[in-house]
């Protein structure tokens, strides 16, 4: 199939028809009117708005934004929805600001409190920016109806590819940063090709240069692989969120996309655990499993402290002098249990560095620490120490409790 028929049959699958977007909007003014009759103002917005939607398997979002006046306005809103007739079952969700989301049958409502503002600089919480998203995005969707489609083929790329989404378990693109791009870019293949050949993009100009751009700009916001100015605020970077090694992992799929299009690039495969096995077995390394769970609200904040634990072990065999050949995480983004893969070359024995000589106290104290496991090598004192993975997951056990996640070693045989 030629590229042109793949993005084709692709957005057919993605897309919804029109008769379903009707029905999301409807659910959407029905909950909006109930809020009104409370004398709340509300607005749909993420993508329904956008008309960047995305089919999705199981219940399709809908962003509910709930504007207030002042922030304190907003410790309000749990009350309210409680004493109206709700369309699913209501549910608190705990963030930067706490939101909440009402499950139905086929459809998740995300209610999401913002404060009024006409200055983003003064926006007490990046949720309080979304509004002007909304405008920016479906102001440009409405002169050029073709681009949305080409937003929905990106997003669908990116979320089979493990690279939606700005959580901090995954680090990769947002919703809103994918729109900006394909935007940008002027559609979802010029996109592929041209976001590895560039580390800042102005979309509107705000800056004359880049130089201006890096002197302007707080240098927290210049972290990461891409500076995305921000068409609504000058001085946000879209991509902060973005990972470098999501990064480097989107371009190479990218790459291979773009040489032999296909369908599958659009479907979530499942970790190539037998790849990794038969891997190990090449590297003549061990094939490591870790079984990783918290008792923390699913969802981002699950899914970043189990994504921390495994991060922490993984440093941990590198501090140790174990080498990760290969890593990969694994959460749906539901529930409260994830899993993490390696392949390390195992390192039983290692040699560890102490005092240098002729510094006696320190030499004679680290003697009777070390003991007979201590020899001389190039001006220090040295000492050897039993590692290996098992090992390293024994130090890291230690700190549980102060990580908010556990996790269980399974080492298999090669």
């Amino acid at each position: 199939m030629t590229m042109k028929n793949i993005l084709k049959e692709e957005l057919e699958l993605i897309s919804l028809s029109r008769g379903e977007v009707s029905s999301l909007q409807k659910v959407a003014k029905d909950f909006i009117a109930s809020l009104k009759n409370k004398g709340i103002k509300a607005y749909v917005g993420g993508s329904l708005a956008k008309g960047t939607l995305v089919r999705k398997k199981g219940k399709q979002d809908i962003d509910i934004f709930v504007v207030f006046d002042f922030s304190e306005d907003i410790l309000k809103l749990e009350s309210i929805l409680k004493k109206i007739k709700l369309p699913g079952k209501l549910k608190k969700v705990h963030g930067s600001r706490d939101y909440f989301q009402i499950v139905c049958d086929s459809v998740l409502l995300e209610v999401i409190p913002v404060v009024k503002n006409r200055d983003p600089e003064l926006a007490e919480n990046v949720t309080d920016v979304s509004l002007s998203h909304v405008n920016y995005i479906g102001g440009v969707v409405k002169k050029n109806l073709k681009i949305a489609d080409e937003i929905k083929l990106a997003k669908a790329f990116c979320r089979a590819q493990r690279c939606y989404g700005a959580e901090s378990y995954v680090k990769g693109f947002s919703g809103y940063s994918l729109e900006v791009l394909v935007i940008y870019f002027g559609g979802f293949v010029k996109f592929l090709k041209g976001i590895s050949k560039v580390r800042i993009i102005d979309p509107l100009k705000y800056f004359k240069s880049e130089r201006e751009i890096l002197s302007e700009l707080n240098a927290s916001k210049l972290v990461g692989p891409v500076v995305l100015i921000d068409p609504t605020y000058k001085y946000r970077n879209v991509t902060a969120g973005l990972g470098e090694e999501t990064f480097v992992k989107f371009n190479m799929v990218a790459k291979e996309f773009l040489k032999s299009p296909s369908l599958m690039y659009f479907e979530q495969q499942p970790i190539d655990i037998e790849g990794m096995k038969n891997f190990a077995i090449e590297k003549k390394a061990k094939f490591v499993e870790i079984d990783l769970k918290t008792d923390r609200q699913e969802g981002d904040i699950a899914g970043t402290k189990m994504k921390r634990f495994l991060d922490f072990f993984i440093s941990e065999l590198a501090r140790k002098q174990q080498i990760v050949l290969k890593k990969e995480f694994d959460y749906s983004g539901e529930g409260q249990v994830a899993r993490g893969y390696l392949v390390v070359v195992e390192n039983p024995e290692i040699e560890l560095r102490g005092p240098p000589m002729g510094l006696d106290d320190a030499v004679e104290a680290f003697m009777k620490i070390k003991g007979k496991n201590v020899f001389k090598k190039k001006g220090y004192f040295w000492y050897k120490e039993k590692s290996g993975v098992a090992e390293v997951f024994k130090l890291v056990k230690k700190v549980e409790k102060e990580m908010g996640a556990s996790g269980k070693l399974i080492i298999r045989p090669s």
